[in-house]
């Protein structure tokens, strides 16, 4: 075959494969009911250079199944790999290494035991600390809603417990990342059912103590997945949290 025919022939294909795509239909209406409806999926990451389609999909959302999700307290969160990766990967804090004790001045190495003890003599070891005696007895305390809401937005910021004001709000924590808020309403979500109307306006005192009235006492699904999780990844191999 000459090649200006197989030329004219690879251009026709390539017309004709193009315009079967531009014609055909995508389903992308069914799609979405799929994935947002059927499958009430929470978490969605358009792996792509742009967020097109979570555009879309965020749109499809706020008009057919807003009401839905209010009604069953489900949080969403429609991400982009090229412009969420902060909020899709988990990175874990770096351990920080001890500093070791700096060499005295001069290079010197640290002296050696005194040449003066007899050869064969026995050293006298260095006395043991006194002992600080046994430890202090801490009452146990039943854990409360507002510490476990402190606790899991400690864990989201990765901030030490301490950290967190309980006279703020979430809104005010996260900095106006609503990905980040979102997420912490939906831990919320998870770990005690339901969430009061606008959390993440209401300080976090207020907050705790208005879920303090639906709390069970028990640690829930969000909590004590994080607590097996640490015990798994801290602890020798089968220990887990059973044990």
């Amino acid at each position: 075959m000459r090649p200006e025919i197989e030329q004219e022939l690879a251009h026709t294909l390539l017309v004709e494969l193009l315009a079967y795509q531009f014609a055909s239909p995508v389903r992308w209406i069914e799609t979405q009911d799929v994935i947002l409806g059927e499958k009430t999926t929470e978490r969605i990451v358009e792996v792509g250079p742009a967020d097109t389609l979570g555009v879309m999909a965020k749109r499809t959302l706020a008009s057919k199944y807003e009401a839905y999700d209010a009604a069953r307290s489900v949080q969403r969160q429609i991400l982009c790999y090229n412009k969420d990766a902060k909020d899709i990967y988990y990175d874990v804090d770096p351990v920080e290494e001890e500093v070791a004790a700096p060499a005295p001045a001069g290079g010197a190495s640290a002296p050696a035991p005194s040449a003066s003890t007899p050869s064969g003599a026995p050293v006298a070891a260095a006395p043991p600390p006194p002992s600080a005696g046994p430890a202090a007895q801490v009452p146990d305390a039943p854990v409360g809603a507002v510490d476990i809401v402190r606790a899991l937005i400690a864990q989201k910021l990765k901030k030490p417990f301490a950290d967190i004001p309980l006279s703020k709000a979430i809104k005010d924590l996260v900095g106006g990342k609503s990905t980040l808020q979102n997420e912490i309403l939906g831990d919320l979500g998870k770990e005690f059912g339901s969430t009061p109307e606008k959390p993440e306006d209401t300080p976090l005192d207020e907050l705790g103590a208005s879920m303090q009235a639906i709390f069970n006492g028990q640690l829930g699904k969000q909590s004590s997945s994080l607590i097996a999780r640490m015990v798994s990844s801290k602890m020798p191999g089968g220990f887990n949290i059973t044990a």
